[in-house]
């Protein structure tokens, strides 16, 4: 997977990627996996904790630079608003660069983005904002081509590490940014997450020096054969363009799903379950963070059920689907049950962008499909699921209750359940 030739038309970082990957591949057997492993869930903690530090000191933000309610949730919108509209363009920074390279923009744009969120008046901190959100718009897509490229015989295992490390950098942020803004205010709270970032900058130089390293031990001994534990060549090239590809479509459909339960129930479950169960706010507060630990579940299950090769990627995005349902349908029924319904929300949670990926992955013949496929997928993802807080609000308020928001997410999922059987007849 990821290693073909591609044509000219492809973009730099596709003949320069594709064709370093024969070697590259087997660093796991070359003891060089290790650490790009690692580099890669360093790079991965990134690129959901910018958003999660927000919520937990959104009144000292509010209070301190005089801001209403409307323009305090542009501070959270904005970066998923840019996963949709800006991924075109990442997609092409990382088809003029290499994966290296956006690699480091990614991390660069990280730590000017929460300089900038950390200082100044509002003006300042919405910038800031639009520059995180870029800087993690291409570092969505260039992960997945990293895992593809250094760990093709593992992506199952390699892509649940990595959306687990997605749901740790989002616990941390979320556990931690609220006791560092009561010591030493709200300012350095967000600007100390930039650690996270140099840390991983680090690693990474670490990988791109064993890389060089390793091309020219190959060059010296004019192999130009991949040593034993490379990529499995890969799967034939299709012909079809990317967008006339009924299966893409369809993992598109899925993404758009998965993404748009997420942000619809994460975003109102501490309000509802103090509305409906009548809970204090830090407990609200703990179900909620229940959820996204819980989300671990799914992260390592899907890889080991997929491992046993006798469930389909297909029947685990179906029962991913199912998940979502009894999720916000349980909540809704039976609020006092919350455990039940946050284990369930953690399963479909972890485990929908983990089966999502292992798709694009698998229908991906090069590392320019890949990045093509996936910016397609979570571009439109995105874009389209980043109106779900806003819809299951407005639910909300036009019924004056949930019932009609959270029977819609159900519906959702239902949605993406039909689009789970779709996917088993192309697969």
């Amino acid at each position: 997977m990821g290693t073909g030739a591609v044509s000219p038309n492809d973009g730099q970082s596709g003949q320069q990627d594709e064709a370093s990957a024969r070697h590259r591949g087997g660093d796991a057997a070359r003891g060089g996996g290790l650490i790009v492993l690692l580099a890669l869930l360093i790079f991965a903690l990134n690129l959901r904790s910018p958003l999660t530090a927000i919520p937990p000191i959104i009144d000292d933000i509010r209070s301190d630079l005089g801001i209403g309610p409307a323009m305090a949730s542009l501070l959270t919108s904005i970066p998923v608003l840019c996963f949709g509209l800006l991924t075109p363009i990442a997609s092409l920074l990382i088809a003029r660069t290499s994966i290296e390279t956006s690699i480091f923009v990614t991390l660069g744009g990280l730590i000017l983005g929460t300089v900038l969120r950390a200082m100044g008046g509002v003006n300042t901190v919405l910038v800031g904002t639009v520059v995180i959100g870029a800087a993690l718009t291409i570092g969505n897509i260039v992960s997945l081509m990293i895992i593809a490229r250094d760990f093709p015989r593992r992506s199952p295992v390699v892509t649940g590490l990595y959306t687990s490390a997605l749901n740790v950098g989002t616990m941390l942020s979320s556990a931690l940014t609220a006791p560092l803004a009561a010591f030493f205010g709200w300012r350095l709270a967000l600007g100390v997450w930039i650690l996270l970032a140099i840390l991983a900058g680090v690693l990474w130089s670490l990988v791109l020096l064993h890389h060089r390293r390793s091309a020219r031990r190959v060059k010296a001994e004019a192999s130009p054969i991949a040593a034993p534990g490379d990529p499995a060549p890969v799967r034939p090239r299709s012909s079809e363009p990317i967008w006339r590809r009924s299966l893409v479509w369809l993992l598109v459909g899925a993404f758009a799903a998965h993404v748009f339960i997420y942000y619809g129930l994460t975003a109102w479950l501490p309000t509802y379950l103090m509305q409906a169960d009548g809970m204090a706010a830090t407990t609200a507060g703990f179900a909620a963070s229940a959820f996204q630990i819980l989300a671990l579940l799914g992260s390592f299950g899907v890889p080991a059920l997929a491992a046993t090769r006798w469930i389909s990627r297909a029947t685990l995005l179906i029962g991913i689907a199912v998940a979502w349902f009894v999720t916000p349908i349980g909540f809704l029924l039976a609020p006092g049950q919350w455990l039940l319904w946050a284990i369930a929300g953690g399963i479909a949670s972890g485990g929908g962008f983990t089966v999502i990926f292992m798709l694009i992955m698998d229908h991906a013949a090069t590392l320019n499909e890949n990045r093509k496929i996936s910016s397609l997928v979570q571009g439109l993802g995105y874009t389209l699921a980043s109106s779900g807080p806003l819809i299951v609000g407005s639910m909300r308020e036009a019924s004056d209750g949930w019932a009609a928001g959270f029977l819609f997410l159900g519906a959702i999922a239902l949605l993406m359940a039909a689009i789970g059987f779709g996917v088993a007849r192309r697969t």
